[in-house]
């Protein structure tokens, strides 16, 4: 089970840890309440601005995603035909409820690392965006991670270091193109 990396209230607890994230056999009662917690937890942390704003912006903004469809994560949902309502109760909205609340899925000390890589640089410019790339790439060997889920998720943690959106876009992509 993912663990949050930002505040929650007491209230907002309860509802996280009410929530499963997996879903192995379908169980549509099981599924409904499932969807009632996020759509309650999502609630509260919109209501008192709980989301990280580089995450909320991850989910709504469609500078922040790549892909043959235009629009952000939040528009594809709508044009699906989902209302903001029925979204939060989707199955497919946990990974972005996960993000939001969890931050990347990526092991813990990948995430360490990482940080540490930014840190060391200081504020990050367009000359340390290659070897943070590369960084990012020899982690995802290292530790055996899937290129393919690892560009995105490098992606979210380089925002989430404050790296401009260009710049971890090309982190997203060096690590995209390990074969």
């Amino acid at each position: 089970m993912p663990a949050p990396d930002i505040v929650l209230t007491e209230d907002e607890q309860r509802l996280f840890d009410a929530i499963r994230f997996d879903w192995d056999r379908p169980d549509h009662q099981a599924f409904a309440r499932n969807g009632e917690a996020v759509a309650a937890l999502m609630k509260s942390l919109l209501t008192r601005g709980g989301i990280p704003e580089i995450r909320w912006k991850y989910f709504t903004d469609p500078d922040y995603r790549t892909g043959r469809l235009k629009g952000s994560w939040r528009d594809l949902f709508h044009r699906n035909g989902n209302t903001d309502e029925e979204m939060v109760r989707h199955f497919s909205f946990l990974q972005h409820l996960r993000y939001l609340v969890c931050g990347p899925d990526l092991p813990a000390g990948a995430l360490q690392s990482f940080r540490g890589e930014v840190a060391r640089s200081g504020n990050v410019t367009s000359d340390d965006i290659v070897p943070l790339g590369k960084f990012a790439r020899r982690e995802t060997r290292e530790r055996g991670l899937s290129p393919h889920e690892a560009c995105e998720e490098y992606f979210k943690l380089a925002l989430d270091c404050g790296i401009w959106v260009s710049y971890a876009f090309s982190i997203r992509n060096a690590v995209k193109t390990i074969r």
